[in-house]
C-alpha cells in the first residue's frame, strides 16, 4: 500500500509529464516568442519553464525540507515577477536543465515524507495555500496544472495540435 506522500508524488509527476508533453511539441520554437492577446502580453515559454523550475524548487523542496538549491535567476521568475529581458536571460538550455534537475530532486524527496512531515506548518508565507506541508504540495499540483493550460495555449498559438 502506498503512503500519502507517495500518492502525492505520483500526482506531481503525472502533472509534470503533461507539461513535458506540450513542451516537447514546442522544442523547435523560440522560447522567447511573445504572443499578445487583447493587447496583453502572454507569458513566454521561457518564462513558464523558468517559473515552474523556481516554483517546484520553492514549494516542493524548500517548503517540504528537501534539498532546496538557489540559482541566480530565480527571483526574476518567482510569483509576481516579470522575468528578464531576453538579452539578460540565462541560456534556455540552462533553465531547461534546472527544470529537469529540480523535478528529479522533487521525485526523490517527496515520496520519503512521513505523515508527520505532511502535517508540519506551511513556511511559504502564502496563507492562501493552506496551513500545512500537505497543503503546499496540493497547491504545487494545482499550480503546475494551471500552467499546463498556458503551455497548451502556446502550442495552439504556434499552430500545434494539442489533446
Amino acid at each position: 500500500m502506498q503512503t500519502e506522500a507517495q500518492v502525492l508524488a505520483h500526482v506531481v509527476d503525472r502533472t509534470r509529464q503533461y507539461n513535458r508533453l506540450y513542451l516537447s511539441a514546442l522544442k523547435d520554437k523560440d522560447p522567447h516568442q511573445q504572443f499578445m492577446c487583447g493587447g496583453i502580453a502572454l507569458n513566454t515559454q521561457f518564462w513558464l519553464v523558468a517559473h515552474l523550475a523556481v516554483s517546484q524548487n520553492g514549494l516542493l523542496l524548500r517548503a517540504t525540507g528537501g534539498p532546496f538549491e538557489k540559482f541566480s535567476w530565480a527571483k526574476h521568475f518567482s510569483v509576481g515577477s516579470q522575468g528578464l529581458p531576453k538579452d539578460q536571460c540565462p541560456p534556455y538550455e540552462e533553465v531547461w536543465a534546472t527544470f529537469k534537475a529540480v523535478h528529479e530532486k522533487v521525485m526523490a524527496h517527496l515520496p520519503t515524507l512521513t505523515d508527520e512531515a505532511l502535517e508540519q506548518p506551511n513556511i511559504t508565507g502564502l496563507a492562501a495555500i493552506g496551513g500545512t506541508v500537505r497543503d503546499v504540495i496540493t497547491h504545487a499540483i494545482r499550480h503546475e496544472g494551471l500552467h499546463t493550460g498556458h503551455i497548451s495555449w502556446l502550442c495552439k498559438l504556434h499552430g500545434l495540435k494539442t489533446i
